[in-house]
């Protein structure tokens, strides 16, 4: 099983949310590429900054505030809002992928200007070309990213377990 839930952006772009969640793990990919794991801990962080939030003991389980999308499945209102704040001159990426045994697939939204830059995507390379990624020979632009290399969200950060 695959499953990946996270914010990518330029590196400096996903810096300002170290600005208001210190506990956020931000990772330096290829290229300039930052990204952010959005696994339960760090949801939780964004629901109660954003709107109070529920109380949540065991974020990996529960279920969260209503995804503001209905393709999405964590795509909740304080990740709509980071997205927002972080994307005032600049481009912001929200992906949720799940894949197991050769099924499941992946949906995108991006963020630029300070708003939605148009309706959910299903493509992480097409967004990626969005963050001027370049395809190295013989890769697409997420194995370029090396995004494949952890199982689970979790796993991206350290000490996190599947």
């Amino acid at each position: 099983m695959y499953t990946l839930k996270a914010f990518l952006a330029r590196y400096e772009t996903l810096k300002g949310a170290l600005e208001i969640f210190p506990t956020a793990t931000l990772i330096q990919l290829p290229q300039g590429i930052g990204m952010i794991p959005a696994d339960g801990f760090f949801l939780r962080e964004l629901e109660l900054y954003y709107q109070g939030g529920t109380k949540v003991t065991h974020p990996e389980y529960q279920k969260f505030s209503p995804s503001v999308h209905p393709d999405f499945e964590r795509l909740i209102v304080g990740v709509e809002k980071l997205a927002l704040h972080l994307s005032q001159h600049r481009i912001v990426v929200y992906v949720e992928a799940t894949f197991t045994g050769g099924y499941g697939g992946h949906i995108t939204m991006i963020w630029e200007n300070g708003r939605c830059a148009g309706k959910p995507g299903d493509n992480i390379n097409e967004v990626l070309r969005h963050l001027k990624v370049v395809p190295q020979a013989g890769l697409d632009e997420f194995d370029t990213l090396g995004l494949g290399r952890h199982r689970s969200t979790r796993e991206w950060i350290p000490g996190g377990k599947s």
